[in-house]
């Protein structure tokens, strides 16, 4: 079984919201060899803006944050360098609809719903190759 299951995904007039399941529950997480790969093939992530009870910025908490999370960062991601509108800004929200179950929400904006699929369905072909 994948560790990230895309379970749902709904398009909204300008955000997609995803419902997940975590394998392993809300305690899944990238190890600290997945967090490097993954700042290594995507370095942007580093630099994300993220509102988290640490403060740090996204590429701080790589390996301590849950895999929905890393999930909208990576749509986020892949849209900014997918998207040819270099004024777009995105922004997304994760939270745990059952954190036990490890069922997440996942939303993020988009300014083309086509890009935005296209991210999504390249985020979650990243995930599937970064987790141990």
């Amino acid at each position: 079984m994948a560790a990230l299951v895309l379970e749902r995904a709904a398009m909204e007039r300008d955000r997609m919201a995803l419902l997940v399941r975590v394998a392993g529950g809300a305690r899944a997480r990238l190890s600290p060899a997945a967090a490097a790969r993954l700042l290594r093939e995507r370095p942007t992530l580093a630099a994300h803006a993220c509102l988290n009870e640490a403060g740090e910025p996204f590429g701080a908490i790589l390996d301590r944050t849950s895999l929905p999370h890393i999930l909208e960062h990576l749509i986020i991601d892949f849209q900014a360098e997918l998207d040819d509108r270099s004024a777009a800004t995105f922004v997304g929200t994760t939270e745990w609809l059952n954190e036990r179950e490890g069922l997440a929400r996942v939303e993020v904006n988009f300014t083309d719903d086509l890009i935005a699929l296209a991210a999504l369905k390249a985020a979650c072909a990243l995930m599937e190759g970064m987790v141990d």
